[in-house]
This record gives structure tokens, C-alpha cells and sequence, in this order.
């Protein structure tokens, strides 16, 4: 119950939170564009929905001096996600 309408995406770099920069980041622009949520008949803007994602990897493109978001220049994240 403690969830907000509309999407909220919880996202992993290497088993670690990312908390900051969170409408930057490649997961949260993917699942808030180019997910199609009336395919899967759900209202993205009414329902409570949650999308995690996480990224395990070596050479994650990291944006930001802090390691604070994924950027989303990298066509095989998008597409990942």
C-alpha cells in the first residue's frame, strides 16, 4: 500500500541501489516511453507498477561524477530493459 500510482522503477548497478538521478536514467526513460503498458492492459498513469531492473556488469556506462545514473546512449541496455 505504500506504493504511488503510476510507474516506479527500482533500479541495480552491480547489486548496489542507485538512488539519485533516477528520471535520467535509461531504465526509468524506457519504462516510462517506449513500453507499451496498454498492450499488457494496464494504465501506467492509474495502476501501481513497479519495474526493476538490474544491470550486472564489468563496463557499466555510468553518467555523473558519482556513479548516479546508467546513461541511456548505449542502444543495448535500451533494448534490455
Amino acid at each position: 500500500n505504500d506504493a504511488k500510482e503510476g510507474i516506479n522503477v527500482v533500479r541495480f548497478a552491480n547489486r548496489i541501489p542507485l538512488l539519485f538521478e533516477a528520471g535520467a536514467d535509461v531504465s526509468t526513460r524506457v519504462a516510462q516511453t517506449k513500453i507499451k503498458w496498454s498492450s499488457y492492459k494496464i494504465d501506467h498513469k492509474r495502476d501501481k507498477i513497479g519495474v526493476f531492473v538490474s544491470i550486472v556488469s564489468t563496463k557499466i556506462p555510468y553518467k555523473g561524477t558519482g556513479k548516479e545514473y546508467i546513461g541511456d546512449d548505449i542502444t543495448e541496455i535500451s533494448h534490455s530493459v
